[in-house]
């Protein structure tokens, strides 16, 4: 069985503990995108987000939000590791309609 990949200590502080980062959101692509759309919204993202190209006091948000795109990028390029996040996504839906109902699923993935 496939593990499902850890999120990166920049996704994980941004997310909050225990909670999955939204990697669909992160590469501003719907989660039915295909391969193409992914690495298409990885490159242009990872080109104007690139901590390089912001001035220095910028710098450090942009090397965390690089690293939440690079993260995101990597576990939605590869078919087994986008299906384990996607089952995992799931999970964490329904427990969230569990705990919270229609109101905390909006609140998450309505924004």
């Amino acid at each position: 069985m496939l593990e499902m990949p850890q999120p990166s200590l920049a996704a994980s502080q941004t997310q909050g503990r225990n909670k999955l980062p939204d990697y669909y959101r992160m590469l501003e692509v719907d989660p039915a995108a295909s391969k193409e759309v992914i690495e298409k919204a990885f490159k242009a993202l990872s080109q104007k987000k690139h901590p390089d190209k912001v001035p220095p006091e910028q710098k450090q948000d942009a090397e965390r939000t690089w690293m939440e795109i690079r993260d995101a990028y990597e576990v939605l390029k590869d078919d087994d590791k986008r299906a384990a996040y996607d089952a995992s996504r799931k999970r964490e839906m329904l427990n969230l309609f569990l705990s919270e109902g229609v109101i905390g699923l909006a609140k998450k993935y309505l924004r």
